[in-house]
């Protein structure tokens, strides 16, 4: 769970993710779902996890090739 963690934290800090970044992050535990906002663009909707349950913040990527 901790793996998971320092997986979400240092990708959403990152912001600007490749192809193959995205789908790690879209595969971790604590993304709920995401939709794309405009091109490469994609609000991530994130479960808190912090044990607040069905507590859920997003935050914003962009895909680059």
């Amino acid at each position: 769970m901790k793996e998971e963690l320092e997986i979400l934290e240092k990708y959403l800090k990152k912001k600007n993710l490749k192809y193959n970044e995205f789908n790690e992050l879209i595969g971790n535990y604590f993304v709920k779902e995401y939709e794309e906002l405009d091109d490469d663009y994609y609000l991530i909707k994130i479960v808190r996890p912090n044990g607040l349950k069905g507590e859920v913040y997003t935050d914003y990527i962009k895909v680059i090739n």
